[in-house]
């Protein structure tokens, strides 16, 4: 069952997406656990923002998830996550790393524990 939150939704629950960076500089790059404290659909087709707490630093970010086209689940790449339906409120380890263009990409995750 999927546990993705509208904006207002979030808002109600008593999140707060404006506390969550997006911006590239702002991501922490490497290998890291993090907490995944909530999600909320984008307002793009085919799109989940994934809202996270680094374990060590506390940071506070955003990573968006999209569907994969080969079978419709919104996971990475070569994950086996479906982000649509993964426990929130939920530690993961997951690895981060900027593109060419200095863009943070998502590129793995594990779920640690509940």
């Amino acid at each position: 069952m999927a546990n993705v939150l509208s904006w207002k939704m979030a808002l109600q629950n008593g999140c707060e997406p404006r506390l969550y960076s997006y911006k590239n500089e702002d991501i922490p790059v490497g290998a890291y656990a993090a907490r995944l404290d909530f999600k909320i659909w984008s307002k793009r087709a085919y799109t989940m923002s994934c809202y996270f707490t680094q374990t060590a630093s506390g940071c506070k970010f955003q990573l968006p998830v999209y569907r994969r086209h080969s079978d419709d689940v919104y996971g990475l790449p070569d994950g086996d996550i479906d982000f649509k339906e993964c426990p929130v409120d939920a530690d993961y380890d997951i690895q981060v790393e900027t593109n060419e263009k200095g863009k943070a990409i998502f590129l793995k995750a594990t779920v640690c524990r509940k």
